[in-house]
């Protein structure tokens, strides 16, 4: 009786044989070289490079492997000593404008997509053959970081080595397979000039003069409101660009995304969680950032009870108190707020709650996502002054997306 061949087979056992050989230039490389495979040096772009070098030295003496199946392993080995395994080659340099990796399942198999230019973009090849292979790398990428992915943990969000952020959710907690979003650190993703805001239509250049002369340099405190992905973030970077580089800066945050470079005078603080249980909330932070006395305060996103801590910074801040948060207009902002408080367990009457919105703003901008067009571009909705005792007084508005 010959040999029985299963349709597949062949792919298994070539995929098998590079993943021997990956192994064994990986453990090679880590042995001679131990000095660049060491946590803290896994994060910095000079011994990535120095990695690279080296793998693709190893890699291109090998004779058991094609040019295509060599360019394969390479990856894989960078991705390997990076913690991005496959998807490694959107954290390179060639790729520093993508912002975020999506891995998606469907009943066709993973799906993997990416964030670019406010953007989402399908990739256009296979990273991932089955749920299993995308449930094996996300209990490896979250081992690495300390937080394991079981049946136990569905749900993980956890930090990786070079400042990223990844969440998994997979077993009973997502029917159709695992799903996992990596958002890239801000490390790598240096600020975005407000110029490259306006050239992308994102606000006209005379909003992005008065932003910049009104609202920076006159230290006003600034709230930037909007949906999900409507670049709050992205502006509020852009922003920051025109801060005094000698202005003490502190920043507090659920996650690590107000990464500000050019101000050598900025303190990033961070919540901090072991598995379910949050030790250091936004709310301590806010009383941190106060008792320090910072010229300019932000806070990354309100969202709960840290606004009373966050309102009290507002009102003794006199450099600029700046935050985000989700909120399409006036009245929707007011709503949220009123909410917010309400976690914390103050209940505000309505003019009172008019009252604390002018102490914590002089300025607030409302952005928006274009849901008509196929570029779905960010855009500057309005900029409404807020005037103690008067009200909210709009001083530009475009028509609503």
């Amino acid at each position: 009786m010959g040999l029985e061949f299963k349709d597949g087979d062949w792919l298994e056992e070539a995929k098998r044989e590079r993943d021997r050989i990956v192994d064994e230039i990986a453990v090679q490389l880590a042995r001679e070289h131990p000095e660049l495979f060491s946590e803290n040096k896994l994060a910095d772009e000079k011994s990535k490079e120095q990695i690279e070098a080296l793998a693709r030295q190893a890699v291109m003496i090998r004779e058991d492997l094609t040019p295509e199946e060599k360019k394969e392993v390479l990856q894989e080995i960078v991705g390997q000593s990076t913690g991005y395994g496959p998807l490694q080659e959107f954290f390179t340099p060639e790729n520093k404008d993508v912002t975020e990796v999506f891995i998606n399942p469907s009943k066709d198999g993973p799906k993997v997509f990416y964030a670019k230019g406010g953007m989402r973009h399908p990739a256009k090849k296979q990273y991932f053959r089955s749920n299993e292979e995308v449930l094996r790398y996300c209990q490896k990428i979250c081992e690495d970081a300390g937080r394991p992915f079981t049946e136990n943990t569905p749900l993980v969000d956890a930090w990786l080595k070079d400042g990223s952020r990844i969440a998994c959710m997979g077993y009973k907690a997502s029917p159709l397979g695992v799903a996992a979003t990596i958002r890239k650190s801000p490390t790598t993703r240096p600020p975005m000039p407000i110029e490259k805001l306006v050239e992308n239509e994102m606000l006209p250049q005379f909003a992005a003069d008065m932003l910049k002369d009104l609202m920076v340099k006159g230290r006003a405190n600034l709230g930037i409101f909007g949906r999900t992905d409507s670049g709050k973030t992205t502006l509020m970077r852009a922003l920051a660009l025109h801060i005094n580089p000698i202005d003490r800066v502190f920043i507090a945050e659920t996650s690590f995304e107000l990464y500000l470079p050019h101000l050598p005078n900025c303190i990033n603080l961070v919540e901090v969680s072991f598995g379910d249980k949050t030790i250091v909330d936004m709310t301590q932070l806010c009383k941190t950032m106060n008792r320090n006395n910072p010229d300019r305060a932000i806070v990354g996103e309100l969202r709960s009870k840290e606004i009373i801590a966050a309102s009290q910074m507002a009102s003794s801040c006199s450099g600029g108190f700046w935050t985000t948060g989700h909120a399409g207009d006036i009245h929707d902002l007011r709503t949220r707020l009123f909410g917010m408080f309400l976690d914390g367990g103050v209940q505000l009457p309505q003019d009172f709650l008019d009252e604390q919105i002018a102490s914590m703003f002089d300025f607030v901008i409302f952005l928006d996502k274009e849901t008509m067009t196929e570029d779905r571009k960010r855009t500057l909705m309005s900029v409404v002054e807020v005037v103690p005792g008067e009200g909210y007084r709009p001083i530009i508005s475009f028509d609503v997306v």
